[in-house]
């Protein structure tokens, strides 16, 4: 009985681990998508600052657009934009200016 006992905890423990090296790195893949975002929007600002506008793309920045995850700039209209991350096959993060929040879609 006591080697069972033993045995279910060290499942316990382990999943435990798992779960929390799991969270932990998708914490830290969070975070780097929401500073490499932000740094895209402190140029988008900087140049709104600048220039009374928003860009039109990414290239009004100096900014060549990458094919892959992002970060992507979208022009709604004259006062807002959205800067998004295209994350694995339907999930997307999503920075909207109007409310200055980011959020996860799916």
């Amino acid at each position: 009985m006591k080697k069972g006992i033993k045995i279910i905890i060290g499942f316990i423990v382990l999943a435990v681990i798992g779960i929390g090296t799991l969270l932990f790195f998708q914490y830290q893949e969070d975070k780097n998508y929401k500073e490499r975002g932000e740094s895209l929007i402190s140029k988008i600002e900087e140049y709104r600052k600048q220039k009374g506008e928003l860009p039109n793309s990414l290239s009004d920045l100096g900014i060549a657009e990458e094919m892959g995850e992002g970060p992507y700039y979208e022009k709604k209209d004259s006062l807002h934009y959205i800067v998004y991350f295209n994350i694995g096959l339907d999930n997307t993060k999503i920075f909207y200016s109007k409310t200055k929040e980011w959020r996860d879609e799916p």
